[in-house]
């Protein structure tokens, strides 16, 4: 009895996950920027939905590979304006278009990186595991995919991770944990990366590592940074100011192969 249940057990097993591989984890985008990728009018938001607007009436555009910086002091809605493109906050008013859809969770084509990520402690996941979830945008959900092991290792060692791959992320530093996040995004194919003060108590070996890949890489990807140290902006296409609930745009490059003074 308990073999013909185990053969019936097997057998649905095989049927249901025959058919969950198909259901996708992201809806599928066309890939390649049309122009801008990100276009914003009379955008209005705030931080929480009962909270007051962070910003207000906010129009302004990024083109595709540009990469733009956005300052303003604390509180200025620097982050809120981040979780608006990312899809996690829903603006109060206007519109936004985000590699040219509105912003929504899920996305292949967008990759977000909060200031401070927050993963369990001592949960068991490997540096590798977590750069490799970064394929699940390509295939559906509860497929096991190894096809992606050649991006993994590739991202990896872009990042200078190779030697941390099989570490427990717990045990990673900061800067390492960034690192790991950033080829994880690598891994997605993201277009658009929306990374909230990545320097944040950055060790000096991450910077130099992260500053190569973002901007002496000639990555074709579009990077909207929010950054609170004036030394770093000599190295931005464009500039966004967030101030008394205004978005201005302070420094537009027209072209991306060359930076301001």
């Amino acid at each position: 009895m308990k073999r013909a249940f185990d053969f019936l057990a097997r057998q649905l097993g095989d049927a249901v996950f025959s058919v969950l591989p198909r259901l996708a984890y992201a809806p599928a985008e066309k890939s390649g920027c049309g122009g801008l990728a990100v276009s914003a009018a009379a955008l209005a938001a705030s931080a929480r939905p009962d909270g007051p607007l962070a910003f207000r009436a906010a129009t302004f555009e990024i083109p595709c590979g540009c990469r733009t910086a956005l300052i303003g002091p604390n509180g200025s809605g620097k982050s809120t304006l981040l979780r608006v493109l990312a899809g996690l906050t829903v603006p109060r008013s206007g519109q936004v278009l985000v590699a040219g859809e509105p912003p929504r969770l899920g996305r292949r084509r967008v990759a977000y990186l909060a200031q401070r990520p927050h993963l369990a402690e001592n949960f068991p996941l490997r540096l590798r595991r977590l750069v490799q979830m970064g394929t699940y945008a390509h295939h559906g959900w509860f497929e096991e995919c190894h096809h992606g092991d050649q991006d993994v290792d590739a991202a990896l060692a872009r990042l200078g991770l190779t030697e941390l791959a099989d570490r427990p992320v717990h045990t990673l530093s900061g800067g390492q944990l960034q690192r790991g996040l950033i080829a994880r995004a690598v891994v997605q194919g993201a277009e658009v990366l929306l990374l909230d003060e990545p320097y944040a108590a950055l060790d000096q070996a991450s910077r130099e590592i992260i500053d190569r890949f973002l901007f002496e890489q000639g990555e074709a990807f579009t990077v909207v940074m929010a950054t609170h140290d004036p030394a770093d902006l000599g190295r931005f296409d464009r500039i966004l100011e967030l101030r008394d609930g205004a978005v201005v745009t302070r420094h537009a490059c027209s072209g991306h192969d060359h930076r301001h003074a």
